[in-house]
């Protein structure tokens, strides 16, 4: 994924912050509002982008800084602020410059990092990062005593498991390689057995449109690292998940019939639809597997996008091990699989949200003018009790297919019930979370904004949380899942690289990991 540095849109931050000026100046151009001078930035918009508030005490000559229950003092010319009451040192002095006031990107980030711990209710910090050797890092498993995490390196044909036994001391133990097997192997998922003998890797063979290449499942045996069993997939799989009794594993098959040329796909005239894919394993004994394909109709599904495409794309499998929930992102559609069956048992269109977005790549970051969009989740979870359903409604489409005014991705979380029914959309709450700590992309602005990537349910020490990856902002959002179908936001962290892809549960602890696909970074969040 194409990134820019999350302070990028604090540093080109530019406004008039006029001597005397006790409410908002206009806006100069965009064009012209990204000037810093000796890596110092313009304070207004660096602050009104982050939906606060700025007045300038012509006795004290300070300006006095309002962010939501943050409060900044900063007297210009002196190397000090008074943050939340306590007096803080500055790496340098701010200044007026023609009417202008600038503060240095360092105590920018002073005030941000205070606005991101007072945020932070949700009992996590970040304890640990590990820069993968590869420099890749996607999605992420963790063996059931949570001692050792595979992680897919994606094109590079290969998952590397490392002992996070000690988070101080993270080490790489072994990477497998499958180009034995593929000389175009690029693994998209991996999921660990119940009794943490294997690794579960899926990995596509160098499919496009013009090239039907079947995918694989590789069992790695993680005593000799070796790959002991493979089992034929279709063409292009995509996500695995194993149900929590170890019997299925549930895979979407994409076939994305991606014109490499071009470097896109004509989804109207594909002519692959892909499918869900479901191996049981007799005893749960991952290399006795047994294959059953599902394919994908979507003729009677009022509202899918390209009926004759449905691209399965993510999968969530209830905590009763009986029903699997697979997103059709570019179709915005969710299919339902029954276990016990093993047959598609229902599918649905999500529709389109409505709520305020910042829609303008203008340097100016504010929630003004109304979305429609399409969710277009690709992330899925179910919630603790089995009942309902999370989205991460990232979008995929990426342009306005149908000219009719609607967008790709919501923006934001929902909730569902089973049969479709949407419970709870976060609006807009994703975007300001973090616009309010400075981490808000807005040159993603008329592009998906933040970008919400994935999710996770997880109960941690009796207490249920859904944590959500913004891929765009670079952070992991925290909800409290005490009451599924009003998730309770409690705060963001950071991640420590970019690009969060894939946000796990470490098994048995209280950690969670995000895999930051494009610095290829592992950031660990831990109870306090």
């Amino acid at each position: 994924m194409k990134k820019r540095n999350q302070w990028l849109a604090v540093l080109s931050m530019t406004a008039i912050l006029t001597a005397g000026a006790t409410s908002y100046t206009s806006m100069i151009h965009a064009a012209d509002a990204t000037k810093t001078t000796n890596d110092h930035v313009v304070l207004r918009t660096a602050i009104q982008n982050m939906q606060g508030t700025v007045t300038w005490n012509g006795s004290s000559r300070s300006v006095d800084i309002q962010i939501a229950d943050t409060k900044v003092q900063l007297p210009v010319g002196t190397s000090s602020a008074t943050i939340n009451g306590v007096k803080t040192p500055l790496d340098g002095k701010s200044y007026i410059t023609k009417g202008t006031t600038y503060v240095s990107s360092q105590t920018l980030k002073l005030i941000t990092d205070q606005l991101i711990l007072k945020q932070n209710k949700t009992g996590f910090e970040q304890t640990a990062s590990f820069q993968m050797p590869s420099g890749k890092a996607e999605i992420s498993a963790s063996t059931p005593d949570g001692q050792r995490l595979l992680v897919t390196e994606a094109d590079n044909g290969s998952i590397s498991v490392l002992d996070i036994a000690d988070l101080n001391n993270i080490n790489v133990l072994k990477t497998v390689s499958f180009h034995d097997l593929s000389a175009k192997a690029e693994v998209t998922s991996v999921t660990v057995s119940k009794d943490g003998k294997y690794g579960l890797a899926v990995i596509r063979t160098g499919d496009t449109d013009s090239e039907a290449n079947k995918g694989l499942l590789a069992i790695v045996d993680l005593t000799t690292y070796k790959t002991v069993k493979t089992y034929e997939l279709g063409i292009g799989p995509d996500s695995i998940a194993l149900s929590p009794d170890g019997l299925h594993a549930v895979i979407a098959i994409e076939d994305e019939e991606l014109n490499t040329a071009a470097d896109e796909i004509d989804y109207a005239n594909t002519k692959r639809p892909g499918s869900i894919m479901v191996v049981s394993f007799a005893g749960g004994n991952v290399l006795e597997g047994e294959i059953t394909n599902l394919p994908v109709s979507l003729d009677n599904v009022k509202g899918a996008i390209y009926p004759n495409d449905p691209q399965p794309e993510y999968v969530a499998i209830s905590p009763d091990s009986k029903t699997a929930a697979i997103t059709l992102q570019e179709n915005n559609v969710v299919a339902i699989v029954d276990l016990e069956t093993k047959k598609i048992s229902s599918i649905f269109a999500l529709g389109t949200t409505s709520h305020q977005a910042d829609l303008k790549d203008d340097g100016i970051v504010q929630f003004k003018e109304t979305l429609s969009a399409r969710y277009e989740p690709d992330g899925i979870a179910f919630s603790a009790d089995g009942k309902y359903l999370l989205t991460a409604n990232e979008g995929d489409l990426g342009k306005n297919e149908f000219e009719d005014g609607v967008k790709a991705g919501g923006r934001n979380i929902a909730v569902w019930n089973l049969q479709g029914q949407r419970m709870y959309d976060s609006q807009n709450l994703i975007d300001e979370a973090t616009a309010m700590v400075g981490l808000y992309p807005d040159d993603r602005s008329p592009n998906k904004g933040s970008e919400v990537e994935n999710l996770t349910v997880a109960t941690v020490d009796g207490k249920t949380y859904a944590a959500v990856a913004s891929e765009r902002a670079d952070a992991i959002l925290f909800f409290d899942l005490a009451d599924p179908v009003n998730p309770d936001y409690l705060g963001l962290i950071p991640t420590a690289g970019e690009s969060p892809e894939g946000i796990h549960r470490v098994n048995g602890r209280s950690l969670f990991v995000s895999a930051d696909e494009s610095t290829g970074t592992l950031s660990f969040f831990a109870k306090k």
